[in-house]
C-alpha cells in the first residue's frame, strides 16, 4: 500500500513537472473540438466510477496529437471526500463524426506505470506516434522509467481493480472469506468474465481461499493474497473456517 502511494505520489508530482515545463501554445480555433474531447475523456472516466456524481477533477488538459484528429487528455480524478487524486490520460480520436477513446487510469501499480507512459508521451502539444506516409506509426522514445515503478513487462498479471477509482470492491474483504475447492478443472482468469486473460489452469480438489467475489458468479481466490478469479460452475464455496487453500496445482 505503501509503495502505490508513493508511486501515484510521483505520478502527480510528474503531471505538475509536464504541466510547468510544456510550452503554452498560441490559442487556436478549433471549432470546440478541444471541449468535445475532453467532455468525452471525462465521461469514460466516471464510467468506472462507482458513484459517477460524486467524481471530482484537477488539473485537465487537453493536448493536439501529431497525429491528426486526436488528443489526449491528461488529468487526475477523485470521489468527492478522497484525498487521493488518481492520474489519469485519455486518448481521444475522431473518426468519421464519432469519438473513439482510450483510456489509461492509475488505479493499480501495473496501470500506474504504463499512465506515466502515456503522460511522457503525450501529454504535450504534437505529443504520441507521428504516422507517416504508407501510413506507418513512429513513437517516439520513452525514456526510462524512474526507480520504483514496475516494469510492465515483468510484473505478474493483477486482477483488475474494482469499478472504483479510489476504493476496493463492495464485496471485496481484506482478508480471507472462506474458501472455494475446484469441482473439476478450471481457468483461473487475470479479470472477472470469460475474457480474462487465463493465468493457468487450476486442477480438481484444488482448494483456495475467496478474498472477493464479482457479479456474475466470480470468486477472487488465490493461497495467501489474491491470486485470479474463477467462476461458481467450476468451483463450489466453502463456509468460513474451512480447510485453509491446498498448495495451487500449477
Amino acid at each position: 500500500m505503501m509503495r502505490k502511494g508513493f508511486l501515484l505520489v510521483g505520478l502527480l508530482a510528474l503531471g505538475g513537472c509536464l504541466e510547468d515545463a510544456a510550452p503554452k501554445p498560441a490559442a487556436r480555433t478549433d471549432g470546440g473540438a478541444a471541449a468535445r474531447v475532453r467532455t468525452a475523456a471525462e465521461e469514460r472516466v466516471r464510467g468506472v466510477a462507482r458513484d459517477a456524481n460524486s467524481l471530482r477533477f484537477r488539473a485537465v488538459e487537453t493536448y493536439r496529437q501529431a497525429m491528426a484528429d486526436t488528443y489526449a487528455v491528461c488529468g487526475q480524478a477523485t470521489v468527492t471526500g478522497e484525498a487521493v487524486y488518481i492520474p489519469f490520460v485519455s486518448v481521444v480520436s475522431q473518426r468519421n463524426g464519432a469519438m473513439e477513446v482510450e483510456q489509461f487510469v492509475g488505479r493499480s501499480n501495473v496501470e500506474a506505470t504504463r499512465v506515466y507512459v502515456e503522460m511522457v508521451g503525450r501529454c504535450f502539444e504534437g505529443g504520441g506516434p507521428i504516422q507517416r506516409a504508407g501510413g506507418t506509426l513512429v513513437s517516439a522514445p520513452t525514456p526510462p522509467l524512474p526507480n520504483g515503478l514496475p516494469l510492465l513487462e515483468q510484473v505478474r498479471p493483477e486482477a483488475p481493480p474494482a469499478p472504483d477509482l479510489v476504493t476496493a470492491a463492495a464485496n471485496a474483504a481484506p482478508a480471507s472469506a472462506g474458501s472455494v475447492v475446484m469441482k473439476q478443472n478450471g481457468n483461473l482468469r487475470a479479470s472477472p468474465g470469460g475474457g480474462g486473460a487465463v493465468l493457468r489452469v487450476a486442477r480438481t480438489g484444488t482448494v483456495m481461499n475467496v478474498f472477493g467475489t464479482a457479479p456474475g458468479g466470480w470468486f477472487q481466490v488465490g493461497e495467501t493474497e489474491p491470486e485470479g478469479w474463477v467462476h461458481s460452475t467450476v468451483a463450489a464455496r466453502q463456509a468460513s473456517g474451512s480447510s485453509g487453500a491446498l498448495a495451487s496445482v500449477q
